[in-house]
């Protein structure tokens, strides 16, 4: 039985997503339990500075950009990507962001790629 069934994925999800995310079962159980030291407590705790070092360098980057009556209006969407990418950059790769930005932007131009190869091509397959 369970208790938290994932949704069924569409083809295109399928091959964008493998992993932990989309396992169930026993494949599910021995992917966790390999994962599952890295989020210890005891680790979690030491990511945290690294993570508040790279949202403070993005509310700096805001600040940079207020206006002079202090006002700022922008779409917040990119900075918490880059926010997102640069937190795994800096507790997993011991780098920033900057650093590994080409091969974000890779993976994004490739997942985009195969998502308008399949929409050109669907069939109502996926």
């Amino acid at each position: 039985m369970q208790d938290f069934p994932k949704p069924k994925l569409s083809f295109i999800a399928k091959l964008l997503t493998t992993g932990l995310v989309s396992y169930e079962g026993e494949k599910w159980a021995k992917h966790r339990k390999i994962v599952n030291p890295a989020f210890h407590l005891e680790k979690l705790k030491d990511m945290l500075p690294k993570i508040f070092e790279c949202s403070n360098d993005m509310i700096r980057k805001w600040e940079v950009m207020l206006s002079s009556d202090g006002t700022l209006e922008i779409d917040v969407w990119p900075f918490l990507q880059n926010l997102s990418c640069d937190a795994i950059s800096r507790t997993a790769f011991q780098s920033i962001y900057e650093e590994g930005a080409q091969i974000f932007e890779l993976l994004k131009k490739q997942a985009n790629i195969v998502l308008a190869t399949f929409h050109r091509h669907s069939t109502g397959w996926w």
